[in-house]
């Protein structure tokens, strides 16, 4: 009897590694994954010098190529403070989430995204002449799942990123 409730106990323990192995392993694939499409998505605001329908149409054809399905909720992020950066003075923080084709500035509460992009806009103005800059905060949603199959973690994991500081951005949904 005592041989049987010791195999037992060494079950349960293997079993424990085994189920922490292996959600730590799926943490830190899809982690690595979204922090790529998170770095491809800056890439490609930067290479077209603002978020456009040429940046949409490249970050749509990416995440097409690589078949990213991970979403999430931008109403989160929505007049969130941004590190460094006052909402107050000559500072707009506008909104935009996106998801497979379609663009949708400010989201409601309900809609899931891949991605969302956030524009931080700067004027400076002297007595020649007036100058913006913006740079872009990209936010990537991603679950816990190995291949096929999701572990059912859905909550708020996520990946930040932010673009260079851009003059005359030229935008289309801002």
């Amino acid at each position: 009897m005592r041989e049987s409730i010791g195999a037992a106990w060494l079950t349960i323990i293997v079993m424990t590694f085994i189920v922490l192995f292996s959600g730590f392993l799926a943490f830190s694939i899809n982690y690595s994954k979204a922090f790529r499409i998170k770095d491809g998505i800056v890439e490609r605001i930067e290479k077209y010098n603002g978020f456009n329908d040429s940046a949409v149409d490249d970050i749509n054809s990416y995440m097409g190529e690589i078949n990213y399905n991970s979403k999430g909720n931008c109403s989160l992020f929505v007049g969130k403070n941004i590190e460094g950066v006052s909402n107050s003075g000559n500072v707009q923080v506008p909104y935009a989430g996106v998801s497979g084709t379609n663009v949708k500035v400010s989201p409601n509460e309900h809609d899931k995204y891949n991605y969302c992009v956030q524009k931080v806009t700067a004027y400076f103005s002297s007595q020649s002449n007036s100058m913006s800059s913006a740079y872009y905060k990209v936010v990537v949603f991603f679950s816990l799942q190995i291949g096929n199959i999701n572990l059912g973690l859905t909550s708020n994991f996520n990946v930040t990123g932010e673009t260079i500081t851009m003059y005359y951005p030229s935008d289309s949904y801002f």
